[in-house]
């Protein structure tokens, strides 16, 4: 007797023997970074006729049995898995539950269904309501909007730090930002490579969004797909409605723009720019020893959990100013003064939260504890291990120097990125061809640079000798854009 057919909303939590008839939307792979981009997964987002979407996964050590017939946009029976309980952080679907495939799992693809199976499905939602996931680790939401530009870090596929950044202008007219790091911005640069034009239109899915320095990022995950102009039925409505209805309007104006080298710099040429250069905001590299770690201040703060400021301790609670919450939830944050030396000077380096925890391989909120609550809350200022262990290592700093540095109550450079060895660090700063075509809203970091300049590509002072002249080295800030905008609900698109 054949197995009867069940939709995904009825699935209850167990092990399913019924057959669902379900559409690939996508797959990938899961990966722990913290153990060397161990698979722990091969992750799937699956659609039924009744446009329900549910993530399903398979485990790394049963992935190779159903590898080779996973088929992005394909129809399946799928039978014999077991359904459980959905996590309720990055969520990729409203689903309660989730599917698991075990040792008894079939998935039989099918040439094709009487059932109006959707070819598509994404989760776009307005900018209001992606400003209130920031930060929560909730949902992971799709984005749709016109390109604006392309902020790329990647030099001839060199290794290294790398970043691409995105800026969509949404339908309702807002700008977003949307960061890609490493191996994904990578591949798209190869997708924008083979793809041969820039396009129009992206849809990126699965963000993370982000408030990084009071601005929403929209970070890209490991479930994050993109798709270009019309690839999709979504992506070719919008495309449509654009000037030429999505034709090339004719310029020859790239989008693409690169950023501008990260000078290296010694100490001492780094304590003579801040008091012989002019006020800015600029970014050097430089190469030095940890000699010791400065404990006057501690090495830890108790921060917001979800906006990572210094929170203020009331009788009984913590307040986040930032996030407008009296009853805060607190969590521990680097904030180490590091004592650096290199053969012509010594200076104090400031490091925070995410590059020291990146650097030990160990949260601030797993070396220690917080005990208590309020104005009685006490950390252990005992240096952990951790930290103790990179005194008399050498490393190489991406500094970032602001106003704050060329003043007289200048005390500490802030690290922005730390690298072990000399690897190529992100740029501070874009510039465009002459004449090219800037958004009025576009930030002023985003300079003109001459007509032979090599636009699309990327360089650091890895590539070509440093200059010495350290007063002459003034570039502008990193560029970063975002908008406030107005609150909508949420909506769905999907295609039959």
């Amino acid at each position: 007797m054949a197995n009867s057919r069940v939709l995904l909303a009825d699935l209850k939590a167990g092990r399913c023997s019924n057959v669902a008839e379900v559409r690939l939307l996508r797959f990938w792979e899961a990966r722990n970074v913290r153990k060397g981009g161990e698979l722990m997964s091969v992750d799937m987002l699956f659609v039924d006729e009744n446009s329900t979407l549910m993530q399903g996964s398979v485990g790394a050590n049963r992935q190779l049995r159903f590898r080779d017939r996973l088929s992005e946009g394909s129809l399946y029976t799928l039978t014999g898995f077991d359904v459980t309980r959905s996590n309720t952080n990055f969520r990729l679907s409203d689903a309660p539950f989730s599917i698991r495939f075990n040792e008894g799992t079939e998935l039989d693809k099918i040439p094709t269904s009487v059932r109006p199976i959707p070819t598509e499905l994404f989760r776009f939602m307005p900018y209001s309501q992606i400003l209130e996931l920031a930060n929560t680790g909730k949902q992971l939401p799709d984005i749709i909007g016109e390109l604006s530009a392309i902020r790329s870090t990647i030099t001839d596929r060199l290794p290294g730090a790398r970043r691409v950044m995105l800026t969509l202008l949404l339908e309702s007219g807002e700008n977003v930002c949307v960061s890609m790091f490493d191996s994904m911005a990578l591949a798209f640069h190869t997708k924008l490579d083979s793809y041969g034009r820039e396009p129009r239109v992206i849809i990126v899915t699965s963000v993370n969004p982000k408030i990084v320095g009071g601005r929403l990022f929209l970070n890209g995950t490991s479930g994050t797909h993109l798709y270009f102009d019309s690839e999709t039925s979504a992506g070719k409505e919008l495309f449509d409605t654009l000037p030429g209805h999505g034709a090339d309007p004719g310029s020859s104006t790239s989008k693409v723009v690169h950023a501008q080298k990260v000078e290296p710099m010694t100490i001492s040429e780094l304590n003579k720019f801040i008091t012989t250069a002019d006020s800015q905001i600029i970014e050097f590299l430089c190469t030095a020893e940890v000699t010791g770690i400065q404990l006057d201040d501690g090495w830890c703060y108790i921060g917001c959990s979800g906006c990572s400021k210094k929170l203020i301790r009331e009788i009984s609670s913590f307040t986040c100013v930032s996030c407008n919450e009296t009853n805060a939830v607190p969590a521990l944050r680097y904030r180490v003064k590091l004592s650096v030396s290199d053969h012509t000077d010594s200076a104090s380096f400031l490091s925070f939260d995410m590059e020291m925890a990146k650097l030990t391989n160990i949260q601030a909120s797993e070396a220690a504890q917080i005990v208590g609550i309020g104005v009685d809350a006490q950390v252990d200022t005992e240096l952990p291990r951790s930290l103790a262990d990179i005194v008399g290592k050498t490393y190489t700093f991406q500094l970032k120097l602001n106003d704050f540095n060329f003043s007289s109550k200048h005390q500490t450079f802030t690290i922005s990125r730390i690298f072990p060895e000399r690897l190529l660090a992100p740029m501070p700063a874009f510039v465009v061809a002459e004449g090219a075509d800037v958004p009025d809203d576009a930030p002023p970091e985003i300079v003109a640079q001459p007509p032979n300049a090599n636009v699309g590509t990327t360089s650091t002072g890895a590539d070509s000798p440093a200059s010495t002249d350290a007063s002459a080295a003034k570039r502008p800030p990193t560029a970063k854009d975002q908008d406030d905008v107005d609150k909508t609900a949420p909506k769905k698109a999907h295609v039959e």
